[in-house]
Parts: structure tokens; C-alpha cells; sequence
């Protein structure tokens, strides 16, 4: 795995990102560089907006769209329910796949991402998706840092959805794709998912709702109902007050 510490963006560069992200990720101190290295990732901008490249001539550019529209019968519809209308935390942000969809369905979106890269690359596609057509990006606020943390002196939120990395199959038939890939690799995997669910439980107001993959072993043997999906799986645990 290698260390979002080690990860530089192009000194050149920095005078071609827009205000709002480059004020954003100020508080980052990412390493600047000034020629792309030698090897492994590097952060540069290429129309505004910020990329994350490898060496190899990989690249990881997160562009946001429009999410489909959401049928009542959707697992994710119905795990997040009572989140109509309210605020909701995306304690595992990522490059925001899930908070669009959030922000379909709710006024407020509290978008948590504790790595500083993936953080940079956040900011850069919400200002580009607000800036363009998609005005739902500007429902989802980011914020820099590890959620078991910030969870506890935020408002608090209707729901908090929590996305862990997945856990590799043991036997895979394809790699992931190519954002996964990338992402585990600065990343890695998750290994205080269960500290944050305890801690979303002592701060949600209504629920806690959890995706993993079909294949894995529920977070929590408590969890008060699964939505299933194709290939994932949406625990629903109750706040600790409502669950005594």
C-alpha cells in the first residue's frame, strides 16, 4: 500500500485549480514536487480539475454524474427510509459515489473522507459537478478527517451511512475496477469499521445504515434488518439509546 503521505502534487500546477479547492485542501500539506516522480502516484490538474496518475500512465480522475433515478424498491431506498428530507453523514466518503445518491433523497449530506489524497480528489469533483449542471453536488459538504472523530462534534444526523473498504474475496474471477483498485492500493482496507459503527450508534438520531458485499459476514450480529441487493448488502442498526 502506499502512503497518501507519499503522494506530491505538481508544484506547477497548483495556480491552475480553482479557488475553492485549492483553499480546501490548503489544510492537507500535500508534498508538492516539482517534475512528476520516478515512480508511484502523483496529483496534477488537467482542466481544473485534479488527477491523481501513476508512472505507468494509469489515471484517476473522479467525474460525478447523475446517479439513476431510485425506485422505492431498491435495497438502498429502503435501509435509508427515515433519512427523507434530513441530513445524513457519509462517515466513508470516498469519491462521493454514494453521497450523490444520498443527496437524492435528502436536504444535507455531511461527506467525511479521512485521506488526504482521496480528499483532494473529492473537493476537486464536487466543485467541478456544482460548478456544472449537476446541482445536487452542492447538497454534500465535505470534510477532512476521520469520521470516529468528527462524528462526535458535528450536528446530529438523521442517518449515518458507513461504506468500509470492502474486504477482498479470497477467489476472484476479475479484478475490481480500476477506481477500486487504485483506491485500496492508497488506502487499504479498513481495519476500525467496527469502532466506527459503535460510535455512529451513539450519534445517529434514527438509524445507522451499513453497505457491504453480499459475501461478507454482517458488521454486527444486532443489526435490526438487511436489504439485499445484486451484489451488496445494507445492515440497518438502531442508535444505542433506541436499541436497549
Amino acid at each position: 500500500m502506499m502512503q497518501a503521505s507519499q503522494i506530491p502534487l505538481l508544484e506547477r500546477d497548483l495556480a491552475a485549480l480553482p479557488a475553492e479547492v485549492a483553499d480546501a485542501i490548503a489544510i492537507l500539506n500535500l508534498p508538492v514536487c516539482s517534475e512528476p516522480p520516478v515512480e508511484g502516484h502523483y496529483l496534477c490538474c488537467e482542466n481544473s480539475c485534479l488527477v491523481l496518475n501513476t508512472v505507468d500512465g494509469e489515471k484517476l480522475q473522479p467525474v460525478l454524474s447523475k446517479p439513476a433515478k431510485l425506485s422505492a424498491k431498491q435495497p438502498l431506498l429502503r435501509a435509508l427510509a427515515p433519512a427523507r428530507g434530513g441530513t445524513v453523514i457519509d462517515a466513508t466518503a470516498g469519491l462521493a459515489g454514494d453521497s450523490l445518491m444520498l443527496a437524492m433523497i435528502t436536504d444535507r449530506v455531511i461527506a467525511i473522507e479521512r485521506n488526504p489524497v482521496v480528499f483532494a480528489l473529492l473537493v476537486s469533483a464536487l466543485n467541478a459537478a456544482s460548478s456544472g449542471s449537476l446541482s445536487m453536488a452542492g447538497k454534500i459538504e465535505p470534510h477532512y478527517g476521520d469520521a470516529i472523530n468528527l462524528i462526535p462534534l458535528l450536528p446530529a444526523a438523521d442517518v449515518i451511512f458507513i461504506d468500509p473498504m470492502f474486504p477482498a474475496k479470497r477467489k476472484r474471477s476479475a479484478l475490481p475496477p480500476k477506481a477500486v483498485r487504485v483506491l485500496r492500493n492508497i488506502v487499504g482496507d479498513d481495519m476500525d469499521d467496527f469502532q466506527l459503527l459503535h460510535v455512529a450508534r451513539q450519534h445517529a438520531l434514527r438509524r445507522v445504515v451499513v453497505k457491504r458485499p453480499l459475501h461478507a459476514q454482517p458488521l454486527a450480529s444486532d443489526h435490526v434488518a438487511l436489504h439485499e441487493g445484486k451484489i451488496v448488502r445494507y445492515e440497518v442498526y438502531l442508535p444505542v439509546s433506541k436499541s436497549l
